[in-house]
């Protein structure tokens, strides 16, 4: 059973693209290259004035990038 979310005003949905497993586990626990792109991303809205000072949930969509393991990937 899927449920539909309805998207609040104070929601921020960001897609990031394709990222290596070591940058999602970074970003898991509040660090790396995505994690400081993010906090850019919502300095640069907030300087702005596009989004509020409270907005709250952020959805990061992150696709994870195929690892290559052999030679002919």
């Amino acid at each position: 059973m899927k449920k539909k979310m309805k998207q609040e005003t104070n929601t921020i949905i960001l897609e990031m693209g394709a990222a290596k497993n070591k940058d999602i586990r970074n970003l898991q626990r509040g660090e790396g290259k995505i994690y400081s792109n993010i906090a850019n991303i919502l300095k640069q809205l907030k300087a702005k004035g596009e989004t509020p000072e409270d907005a709250q949930p952020i959805i990061v969509i992150v696709r994870k990038k195929r690892e290559k393991t052999g030679l002919f990937d």
